[in-house]
Formats: C-alpha cells, sequence, structure tokens
C-alpha cells in the first residue's frame, strides 16, 4: 500500500506555482519596458504615463512577493538584482514635460 504524502505534494505545488508567478511578472516587466521605449520613440506621453504606473506595480508586486517567498539563496539574490535593475530603470525612464 502506497502512502501518499499530501503536505509534500501541497508544498510541491504551492512553490512551482511561486516560481512561475515570479517568472511571469519577470517576463511582464521587461514587456512593459519595452513598450515604454517604443512610447517614447512615438512621443505617446498618456500611453506612457500609463505604462509607468504598471511598471511601479508589477515591480512593487514581484518586491512583495519575493520578500515572503520560500526560495533559496541563489534564486532570492537573482531575483533581487533584477528587482534593482528594473527599479533603477523606472527611475530613468521619464515623460517629456
Amino acid at each position: 500500500m502506497a502512502i501518499v504524502n499530501f503536505d509534500f505534494i501541497f508544498k510541491t505545488l504551492m512553490q512551482n506555482n511561486l516560481h512561475q508567478e515570479i517568472q511571469d511578472l519577470e517576463d511582464e516587466i521587461l514587456h512593459v519596458e519595452e513598450n515604454i521605449i517604443e512610447f517614447l520613440s512615438l512621443n505617446y506621453d498618456e500611453g506612457i504615463k500609463k505604462l509607468l504606473s504598471q511598471l511601479e506595480s508589477n515591480l512593487k508586486y514581484l518586491s512583495i512577493i519575493a520578500n515572503g517567498a520560500p526560495v533559496n539563496r541563489k534564486e532570492d539574490r537573482k531575483i533581487m538584482d533584477f528587482l534593482r535593475t528594473h527599479y533603477n530603470y523606472l527611475q530613468k525612464l521619464s515623460v517629456p514635460a
């Protein structure tokens, strides 16, 4: 008779979902940055403002998730480096006055 460890299965599924959510957020952040650059070249100020707000929101959400995530040190370092880099990008991106 096989003994099923539901606690282990649940933790594994939750961790996989967490990793996927982090990856999806990182991908979304990169996509938003690409759109901001495109909108800057088109001088589409209203679109830029919306995307900057979305970028800031995504970065904050990723930061919240990452701070509470049960990830190993290497993964944590990678996420924190990603956040630092993209917060710097956010600060450098500006909307023309």
